[in-house]
């Protein structure tokens, strides 16, 4: 295990947990893993930001990390998907029989795996980050390392524990286990809807203090309080859609824990994404002044919800 040199002075401001990923989009790999997108965001709205990872020996863009500080193991190989998209047709209803919705699925696959991250990675310091963001994308964590965080703001996107890898490296969504023991104890959640079964999510609604389910071009419902609301999207053409998700869930934390306010940060989360669907990977990772441009210039109408 290696660590990188670390200044002990002082916690980040914003923590996040998991892996840092490859993914392979036609023959070229690109930084990916919900860490990656969640401290880049933090790092460009001006954020001491940090990341506890386990990559590997492959592993070369620290170009895009710069000004993220860094705690990994160094396994045989960085983990690594390739996502596939495919159209989709179903009909809309009996009455519209002969007329098609078409929809884009994905499958995603993984070539390698890299070790699990260790709780002694992170450095002792981290655990009194402003903000924690625990995102495992394959299971690289145990669910115990919330207890570490008393004084933070968790937020926690649990994808990792609610997917299986079958044959050839397909990735198929599971039950999470564990959750009944973790949402209550944090103070976000936040999951898409393609990787959690429909019925489960009453369950998700009722345990957590906030929760928020991605619905991809439809938005987001945002449960709190015993309130919920639809949040919609800010459209726009999408290029790429990965990541999305993620920085949803960094700048609603990011936001949150300014105002307190889970609707306004829901929106402003809203926007954030709006910039990375329209641009490959990271490269569309907005700065705080782009979203605050646009919420001022589009804002008004989505806050009109209350």
């Amino acid at each position: 295990m290696k660590k990188e040199a670390i200044s002990r002075a002082k916690p980040p401001y914003f923590l996040s947990l998991g892996f840092i990923t490859h993914d392979l989009c036609e023959d070229r790999k690109i930084i990916g893993g919900a860490s990656a997108y969640s401290a880049i965001l933090a790092r460009n709205f001006g954020a001491a930001s940090a990341i506890a990872t386990s990559i590997g020996k492959d592993f070369e863009n620290f170009d895009a990390l710069k000004g993220i500080r860094l705690a990994y193991q160094m396994s045989e190989r960085t983990t690594t998907f390739i996502n596939k998209t495919f159209k989709k047709s179903f009909i809309k209803s009996a009455s519209q029989k002969g007329r098609e919705n078409i929809s884009e699925g994905r499958v995603q696959y993984v070539t390698g795996v890299a070790d699990r991250i260790k709780e002694e990675t992170i450095p002792e310091e981290w655990f009194n980050a402003e903000i924690v963001y625990i995102c495992p994308v394959l299971d690289e964590l145990e669910e115990e390392i919330v207890k570490k965080f008393d004084g933070s703001v968790i937020g926690v996107a649990p994808q990792g524990w609610m997917r299986s890898v079958v044959k050839g490296g397909r990735i198929e969504k599971k039950r999470w286990k564990k959750a009944n023991e973790v949402l209550s104890k944090v103070d976000f959640v936040i999951v898409s809807e393609e990787d959690i079964f429909e019925e489960d999510i009453p369950k998700y609604e009722e345990l957590s203090n906030i929760f928020v389910l991605t619905r991809d071009r439809k938005g987001a419902e945002l449960y709190y309080d015993g309130t919920h609301e639809h949040i919609p999207a800010f459209e726009r053409k999408e290029v790429d859609a990965t990541g999305a998700g993620d920085v949803f869930g960094a700048a609603f934390l990011l936001r949150y824990y300014e105002t307190k306010d889970a609707v306004e940060s829901a929106i402003f989360a809203s926007c954030a994404v709006s910039f990375v669907v329209e641009k490959e990977g990271v490269d569309g990772i907005p700065y705080r002044e782009e979203v605050e441009k646009r919420m001022e210039k589009e804002g008004r109408d989505f806050l009109s919800i209350r």
